[in-house]
């Protein structure tokens, strides 16, 4: 009885104060890391975190910004950019910021979002001199530390060969919309920080070069780099969203090239890349020559790469071996014609492995890409019809096997947006670095179709929902035979003011999976169903306070059911005599599975991607204290803990800590100018 008085306190009190945050993580980044950690994926990419703080320091400037520039904001839909050019190429540049508000599908939700980031004028007037790409931006120095306080078995039992410190650290010279170069080193727990080679060097490391707009030259990219091309069908490299995420945010937009500058460990390129624009047509072409973490079977005269590593880690004796042993050399490139609301892109690319790539043949991987070289072609396109926006790519790999992805974006009235997606993935077509719309975070042996909508009923009431049919027409892991199934998730977001804001949402999902039946040794296909609640708070009690609260319910159903409970309140406070501001959550949860377990972002230090993953029963809280020192100089310190009161060790395998609770203490200091 005594933990559901707490539960209640949690709740009473977030809907009674409110904190704050500096940096504040946008509601779509965030519902995307969730569904990405449920997954099994980790994102370390923070391109677009770094993007909009640079741009909270100088802003965009929309009476100059084009296309490419509104969509790197990642903040408004494929409409509304072209409602806002179609809007400035008619009546001429914006005189007052709040003129915003006459374009069709700007509400006061989307201009509150934005304003941040924009201004009406750009602050720097570029002559396109070296001089001016050198002092139109600003450096950065990043610096972060970690440590786990508890020792787990792996430390005691020097299986892995490493201490269990994190460090991070990163230098960048950043002129948003015309040069970054810098450099970035990175250490994991377990790991040394500098290898065991003639010349010791830090676990990972990369360097960048990245210029922008240099007269017809687009893009320069040397060092590290992403490539996006389509709709992921082919490559991309970067963020995008999913579903769940933002309705009407699902085409991948953006330019091809972007310098990569994050901790991830396998998902970029390494060599050189170059964009140049002549009138209407822009062509892009890049190389790349990397190498990539796996295993090799050498049991055969010819060795062969038998699995590709994307964690990154290089803790034990046995990863430290899979180190580098791949060598990855890749080309491409895209060449692309623009219309008047309107443009269509060819993209091809090609992968040379060596040794040559075979996995180990299970019954559900047969059709994995086993060669050399694997390569594809793609064409994609966007255009717009009035208040129409049709997307999509049509790809094709090596073994002439195909993937295609359809949308459409339209405004069935002022105050309702729809979407629909569909989507055609053959379970023999191939591609190494794809991250496209779909529902198993892969563009293989997937059919699917989508639909989405958003209604504005009024000023303080939103409603949302989408539902997608999906099936795979061949095995999957956890699935012994072909499978299908659905999602229906629906949304009410009620905004009394400027200072509150409440959300419930309505999910659930039927799919097929694996099921052990008394009696008979082989699995058989069982339906899986998932239903998640969640109600969640914001209040701004002041310009220093704010709190949010979210309690969340899920009940999984397989062969038998199982549920989960969580429930937490966060405070923040900004001192007014002191340039300090604290955060706090206090999390309790319960469930009774790991299947039932439930997922919460969480807020961490400046350009973390922190996923909170629960299950069991037990409590979490953690104190972020970011300190402004000087106008140059802030430092972060984080302390977070989780605690099983009722179990005597936390974690499995080299991961195991005896005791009933596991902490961590963070130090992140920035250095600007």
């Amino acid at each position: 009885m005594a933990t559901y008085f707490v539960i209640i306190g949690l709740l009473l009190m977030a809907v009674t104060t409110a904190g704050q945050q500096t940096e504040e993580q946008l509601p779509e980044m965030g519902n995307n890391l969730e569904q990405a950690t449920a997954a099994n994926i980790t994102i370390e990419d923070d391109a677009d975190q770094q993007l909009l703080n640079a741009l909270r320091k100088r802003a965009l400037g929309l009476n100059s910004a084009g296309e490419a520039s509104l969509q790197e904001l990642g903040l408004l839909t494929a409409l509304q950019i072209d409602n806002f050019l179609q809007y400035r190429a008619a009546l001429g540049k914006l005189v007052s910021i709040y003129e915003l508000q006459a374009i069709p599908g700007f509400d006061l939700a989307t201009i509150k979002r934005i304003l941040p980031y924009v201004r009406l004028e750009d602050e720097f007037k570029m002559n396109h001199t070296m001089k001016d790409y050198l002092h139109s931006g600003s450096h950065t120095i990043l610096l972060r530390y970690g440590r786990q306080v508890e020792q787990g078995k792996g430390y005691e039992t020097h299986r892995y060969q490493g201490s269990p410190d994190k460090m991070f650290a990163r230098y960048r010279y950043n002129s948003t919309k015309y040069l970054s170069f810098g450099l970035t080193m990175e250490k994991d727990p377990g790991e040394w920080w500098l290898s065991r080679t003639r010349i010791p060097t830090p676990d990972h490391y990369g360097i960048h070069l990245f210029i922008k707009n240099y007269h017809w030259l687009k893009a320069l990219a040397v060092g590290d780099f992403t490539v996006n091309m389509g709709q992921g069908l082919l490559n991309w490299q970067s963020q995008a969203y999913n579903k769940g995420a933002g309705i009407m945010l699902l085409k991948r937009t953006g330019e091809v090239l972007r310098p990569y500058t994050s901790a991830g460990e396998y998902n970029f390129f390494r060599g050189a890349g170059l964009t140049a624009q002549h009138g209407r047509y822009m062509l892009t072409a890049f190389v790349s020559y990397r190498r990539l973490d796996g295993s090799i079977d050498s049991t055969d005269e010819n060795p062969i790469t038998s699995s590709i590593a994307t964690g990154g880690y290089h803790r034990t004796e046995t990863e430290i071996a899979k180190k580098g042993n791949i060598r990855l050399a890749s080309m491409g490139g895209n060449i692309k014609y623009a219309g008047n609301r309107w443009h269509a892109g060819l993209n091809f690319i090609t992968h040379t492995f060596t040794p040559l790539l075979q996995k180990t043949i299970k019954p559900y991987n047969q059709y994995a890409f086993a060669g050399k070289r694997m390569s594809g072609a793609s064409a994609d396109f966007a255009a717009y019809w009035k208040n129409v926006h049709v997307f999509g790519e049509v790809a094709a790999s090596e073994n002439k096997r195909t993937a295609m992805v359809l949308g459409v974006l339209t405004t069935l009235a002022p105050s309702v947006d729809f979407s629909l997606v569909f989507r055609s993935y053959d379970k023999e077509y191939h591609s190494l670095f794809t991250n496209s719309f779909g529902n198993y975070y892969q563009a293989a042996n997937e059919y699917g179709c989508y639909a989405g909508i958003v209604v504005r009923m009024s000023r303080a009431f939103t409603l949302s929902g989408y539902s997608d049919f999906f099936r795979s027409p061949w095995l999957r892991y956890r699935k012994s035979a072909p499978t299908r199934g659905n999602e229906f998730n629906t949304q009410l977001i009620y905004t009394p003011g400027k200072r509150s804001e409440f959300l419930l949402r309505y999910v659930y999902q039927v799919d097929q999976q694996n099921v052990l039946k008394p009696g008979n040794p082989l699995p058989v296909l069982g339906a899986v169903s998932k239903m998640n609640v969640r109600v969640q708070g914001k209040v701004q009690a002041s310009k220093t306070l704010s709190l949010q609260t979210r309690f969340e319910y899920v009940n999984q159903q397989l062969d038998s059911q199982q549920q989960g409970i969580m429930v937490y309140g966060e405070i923040a406070q900004q001192l007014n005599s002191m340039p300090l501001t604290f955060t706090g959550r206090i999390t309790w949860f319960t469930t009774t599975g790991y299947e039932s377990r439930i997922y919460a972002t969480e807020s961490s230090v400046l350009y973390e991607n922190s996923v909170a993953q629960l299950y069991g029963k037990g409590w979490q809280y953690y104190l972020n204290i970011r300190w402004k020192v000087s106008s140059r100089l802030t430092s972060w310190w984080r302390f977070h803990r989780v605690a099983y009161p009722r179990l005597s060790s936390v974690g499995t395998g080299y991961d195991e800590i005896k005791g009933t609770h596991k902490s961590l203490v963070q130090l992140q200091l920035q250095y600007s100018w």
